[in-house]
């Protein structure tokens, strides 16, 4: 019988060269790896495994299930969906740069009934296919690792949020509860009001979806998509765009310190706030404040 893994990667002999293990990501973990040809023994991982190839040369990868073996060639940019299940002996006969995103299958179900109102759901799993928006999800999710200030966090929450409900429209089997999963359109000013007041009185705290879909009454999915229709933006370019915002009136204040509006905002340091004010307004913070 298989060994239990709840990560795959705790099979393999060389470390990650970045992971989210130690970031406070709810279900979703991202790992980089660069290996030579490989194997490895049959194995079970208890999370989803999504496994993305970035490496430009083509390598074959094969696996045994039983007695059919099943071989077939990644390029970059492919991909593999590997349920939590158990597996039989997998191999590379190359060099390999993946990334590997594992996502906790009891978030997962519970997004799937909750948020979209699903009767039944079932994951596929897919041993090499190629699906552009996973690709680019997982390449995002991977760059968040080094967004080290209260944004990162909501970001790489979207993304994930992004991640799950692609593969339950385009990688599962699913029967719905309700004829139809989106209720409502936009969202009260009310509302938005009061979302507005969170972030005053939150300016330097971590922001979560979570935390802004409860102020109004909402699930995750039906707030992200009401927010998007209302305001034509993501909840997590409208926290950085009000952010940005602020950050511009307390600099035409001059009360403050470059640095100090920045740690009041939340930012994790004056380069990472000095690098989002820079793309949103075309000037650092210092130059804006002096002219």
């Amino acid at each position: 019988m298989a060994a239990s893994y709840t990560y795959t990667s705790e099979l393999y002999n060389h470390p990650a060269l970045t992971s989210s293990a130690a970031l406070p990501w709810p279900g979703v973990r991202v790992e980089h790896y660069q290996m030579e040809a490989m194997s490895l023994p049959a194995h079970a991982h208890e999370q989803h495994l999504l496994l993305v190839h970035q490496g430009q040369q083509p390598v074959v990868a094969s696996r045994q299930t039983g007695r059919r073996v099943e071989a077939d060639q990644f390029r970059a940019g492919d991909v593999g969906l590997y349920p939590g299940g158990e597996y039989g002996p997998f191999a590379w006969d190359g060099a390999v740069d993946i990334i590997q995103v594992h996502l906790d299958a009891q978030v997962l179900e519970t997004r799937a009934r909750r948020d979209l109102d699903l009767a039944h759901f079932a994951l596929h799993e897919r041993f090499r296919c190629e699906d552009g928006l996973l690709a680019q999800v997982a390449a995002q999710l991977l760059a968040a690792t080094n967004r080290a200030h209260t944004l990162g966090q909501l970001y790489a929450e979207s993304l994930a949020t992004t991640l799950s409900y692609h593969l339950i429209e385009h990688h599962a089997t699913f029967e719905r509860r309700l004829a139809s999963a989106e209720a409502g359109g936009q969202l009260p000013a009310v509302v938005l009001a009061r979302l507005d007041a969170y972030l005053e009185a939150s300016a330097e705290q971590p922001i979560t979806l979570e935390a802004l879909a409860g102020l109004a009454n909402l699930s995750v999915f039906h707030f992200s998509r009401r927010f998007k229709r209302t305001t034509g933006r993501s909840p997590y370019q409208y926290v950085l765009d009000w952010k940005i915002r602020r950050a511009r009136t307390l600099l035409r204040a001059g009360e403050l310190p470059v640095a100090a509006i920045g740690d009041a905002l939340g930012f994790a340091s004056p380069a990472h706030f000095a690098a989002a004010f820079k793309r949103a307004v075309g000037q650092s913070p210092r130059a804006y404040q002096q002219s």
